[in-house]
C-alpha cells in the first residue's frame, strides 16, 4: 500500500500504452454492436409481416455470445487497468438489459420489447463509441 507522499503508479493509458486485452475489447464491442444491428433488423422484418421470428430467435442466440465475449473481455481489460472500469460497468448494464429483454420478448410483450431493443442498441453504440475513441496517447 503506498503512503500518502508515495504517489502510486501510473496505469498503462496514463502512460500512453492501450491496457492489455484492449484491442480485444474493441473486436468484441464491434461484433456486439453488429449483432444488435442484425437483431433490429430481424426485427424490423417480424413486425412488417415477413415470418422472421425464426432469424430473430437465432439472432438473439448471436447477441449472447457477442455479450458474454465482451464481459469476457471488459473483465480481463479491468484487471489488467483499473482505468477501464467504465466499460465493464456498461458492459454489465447492457448485461442486465438483455437478460430482461429475453424476458419480455419471450412474454410477447411489444410494448416493452421494441423500445428496450433500440435502447440496447443505443447502450452498445455508446459502447463502442467510448472504447474506439479512447485516447492512448499522451
Amino acid at each position: 500500500m503506498p503512503s500518502p507522499t508515495q504517489p502510486t503508479a501510473p496505469t498503462r493509458a496514463a502512460r500512453g500504452r492501450p491496457p492489455r486485452f484492449f484491442g480485444l475489447m474493441k473486436a468484441t464491442t464491434a461484433f456486439l454492436a453488429a449483432t444488435l444491428l442484425v437483431q433490429g433488423i430481424t426485427a424490423g422484418r417480424l413486425m412488417s409481416g415477413t415470418d422472421g421470428s425464426e432469424v430473430h430467435h437465432t439472432t438473439g442466440a448471436f447477441v449472447t455470445v457477442a455479450l458474454v465475449l465482451q464481459t469476457t473481455a471488459a473483465v480481463l481489460a479491468w484487471r489488467a487497468d483499473r482505468a477501464t472500469a467504465r466499460y465493464l460497468a456498461t458492459t454489465v448494464v447492457l448485461l442486465a438489459l438483455t437478460s430482461v429483454q429475453f424476458v419480455v420478448g419471450g412474454s410477447g410483450d411489444l410494448s416493452v420489447h421494441v423500445p428496450l431493443g433500440v435502447a440496447l442498441f443505443g447502450a452498445g453504440a455508446v459502447l463502442m463509441t467510448q472504447v474506439w475513441s479512447a485516447r492512448t496517447a499522451p
